[in-house]
């Protein structure tokens, strides 16, 4: 019996070593090795923060630290928001560089972004003012707060190697 419990936790260790390598091996292709440049036509809001329409480089914050901080960088470089944000996976790679973003009536919240040909892309936690949107939305059920995502593939967006 003692037997069969200590082959079953060596399995099951054995298993978390892997599921960790595999974690760490997916770790290294982060999504954001290149600046993204978009053109955003609409005001929006990052994590509490609201930035006007504009042009945008989005990259990582600290060059060797990975993606897990994202800098967004107005190119006039009078608007900037540094954000944590948290890893999604797809198993299709996006063809384009994607910014998905949740809008209520007006207010466009920056969500997910997505690289050319990356299969890991980034999500920023929502803000306060986006939770309570999305709980009057779901409450209320007026049309047109109910259009939760809003899927921008910005032809402008382009990769770039970062300075």
């Amino acid at each position: 019996m003692k037997n069969l419990v200590v082959k079953g936790v060596a399995k099951l260790g054995l298993l978390a070593v892997m599921t960790i390598i595999a974690a760490g091996v997916s770790a290294n292709a982060q999504s954001l090795n290149y600046r993204l440049t978009a053109n955003i036509p609409f005001e929006f809001s990052v994590s509490g923060t609201k930035l006007p329409a504009g042009k945008y480089w989005i990259n990582r914050a600290q060059l060797g630290n990975g993606d897990a901080v994202v800098q967004i960088r107005s190119t006039d470089g009078h608007e900037h928001v540094t954000r944590l944000t948290i890893p999604i996976s797809t198993l299709n790679p996006m063809q384009d560089g994607t910014l998905i973003f949740h809008r209520y009536g007006e207010e466009y919240f920056l969500s997910e972004i997505w690289p050319a040909g990356g299969s890991t892309g980034r999500v920023l936690p929502k803000s306060r003012v986006e939770r309570e949107l999305q709980r009057k939305a779901q409450g209320t059920g007026i049309a047109e707060l109910r259009t939760p995502q809003l899927q921008l593939r910005i032809v402008t967006i382009r990769t770039s190697n970062l300075p």
